[in-house]
């Protein structure tokens, strides 16, 4: 379990090729210290009146689908950066790959992009780990927080209950340690029939966390369905709307 954990929690996917095609002319990439990311960088129809979104993606997430359906659907200036070995990234993905390389998509684009001032992270699945940490060290006006959890730890505890996880971890995403400290307002979205990260872990996030917040339940949804549904769309319009 202590070699495989890596293969058993992150997912690399190629773009889909359609997709890719259809986001080229917001193609983008973002030069690390270790690796150059690749993604897209979707204005909003008027970039400099809209907040400006940095999403980070689930572990087995296509984001270039993601970047479709944010296209048709929200407007604000929307960053989508492919985690490394993810689309067209390099490198390999880890923990602190994924909190180093989100500081840098930061730092990188805050200050050259179009935008109103204010900045979301948007993290879903595993990247709501990377948005908390995100928003632990550098300035964010707000979060939305799809299906997130304590930590991934304690994710992990509940489904191999009989390992000693906290000793074979080397990814614990500790978003919990670290959501006192986070005084912004947040909207936590989740799915009614989550059985990958059951709700419980959302909502001692949410128990801990320092600023505003939002719950929102999906009706009927499951972790992988949550994106589909007219209400999760509904309320990220809301929150961007009110930044």
């Amino acid at each position: 379990m202590f070699i495989m954990q890596d293969w058993m929690l992150f997912f690399p996917r190629p773009s889909d090729p359609r997709a890719a095609t259809q986001l080229a002319p917001w193609q983008h990439s973002v030069k690390t210290p270790a690796a150059r990311l690749s993604g897209w960088l979707i204005p909003a129809q008027e970039p400099d009146n809209a907040p400006l979104v940095l999403y980070f993606g689930g572990n087995a997430e296509d984001i270039s689908l993601t970047g479709l359906e944010i296209a048709n659907r929200a407007d604000a200036n929307f960053v989508l950066m492919n985690y490394r070995g993810y689309g067209e990234s390099q490198g390999k993905p880890s923990q602190s790959a994924l909190f180093n390389d989100a500081l840098s998509i930061y730092d990188s684009l805050v200050d050259s992009t179009p935008h109103n001032g204010k900045v979301v992270v948007f993290g879903r699945s595993l990247g709501s780990g990377v948005g908390v940490y995100l928003g632990s060290r550098r300035k964010i006006d707000a979060a939305v927080l799809v299906t997130p959890y304590d930590s991934i730890r304690n994710v992990a505890q509940r489904h191999f209950p009989w390992l000693p996880v906290s000793l074979l971890l080397r990814h614990s995403f500790d978003s919990i340690a670290l959501a006192s400290s986070l005084d912004i307002p947040a909207l936590f979205l989740v799915a009614e029939l989550d059985q990958v990260v059951p709700t419980e872990h959302a909502q001692r996030l949410l128990d801990r966390w320092a600023g505003s917040k939002r719950w929102v339940t999906i009706k009927g949804a499951s972790h992988n369905s949550i994106g589909w549904e007219t209400e999760f769309w509904t309320a990220v319009e809301k929150l961007l709307e009110s930044i």
